[in-house]
């Protein structure tokens, strides 16, 4: 391979590789358990044509770029208007189906969507339920994953139903990442170095650099982790 080649190949994937990034990015996409079926074959498309890219002829690499940014803006295109339609949205994305209502299985429900007992009773187990007898209702949502809804009789006891009230959880704020001070958190909880120091020297560390991990957690409590600490 000559080493004109070689560069024109090396551009071309790291074009295609930025481009998946920003893609990606644009398309914001939940977590590929949590894809509809149309979301997953769109991203196997997008991959497809991507991976046909970097192997291109230089005639047809631009063409086919062309092809790989039109199917990522018809993507994006059509989740935009799915937002604003939800007529459209249930045609493409589908929509939940319950296949047990009031302890009771629904047979043509399960029969339409090609779904057996078998499955059924691995996604309740899953779900920590081994009696189908316990279940209230059971929807299989457009992701495909198993929604459950117990009982009464057998749902968790709460806090709540003993009447016993805990403040509300805050949202952790890390302060030192491996090694390193995270000083916008620390000035959004106004806190100063000195007081971090202090907490560090309490704890027989010597310094930030010495801490993999830092965090004031939902409980307003400080947690630190030194370096090689199994804590």
């Amino acid at each position: 391979m000559e080493i004109n080649d070689l560069l024109r190949d090396i551009w071309q994937t790291i074009l295609i590789f930025i481009s998946l990034l920003i893609f990606a990015r644009i398309l914001d996409k939940t977590q590929i358990g949590q894809l509809t079926f149309h979301e997953y074959i769109s991203g196997i498309t997008i991959g497809s044509i991507a991976g046909s890219l970097a192997s291109a002829e230089p005639n047809k690499f631009w063409s086919h770029y062309v092809d790989l940014f039109l199917f990522f803006l018809l993507t994006y295109l059509l989740s935009l208007v799915t937002i604003k339609n939800r007529p459209l949205r249930k045609i493409i994305e589908g929509s939940p189906s319950i296949i047990i209502e009031n302890g009771r299985i629904l047979k043509e429900n399960m029969k339409s969507l090609r779904y057996d007992l078998d499955e059924l009773n691995s996604q309740l187990r899953e779900k920590g339920v081994l009696d189908i007898s316990e279940v209230q209702y059971a929807t299989i949502e457009p992701t495909g994953q198993l929604s459950v809804i117990l009982k009464p009789d057998f749902q968790p006891l709460t806090k709540g139903d003993m009447n016993i009230h805990l403040p509300y959880a805050t949202f952790p704020v890390e302060l030192i990442m491996d090694g390193e001070i995270v000083e916008e958190n620390l000035v959004k909880k106004s806190l100063t170095h000195d007081w971090l120091d202090k907490q560090l020297t309490d704890r027989n560390i010597k310094s930030a650099a010495n801490v993999m991990y830092a965090v004031i957690d939902s409980k307003g409590q400080l947690f630190i982790s030194s370096k090689g600490s199994l804590q």
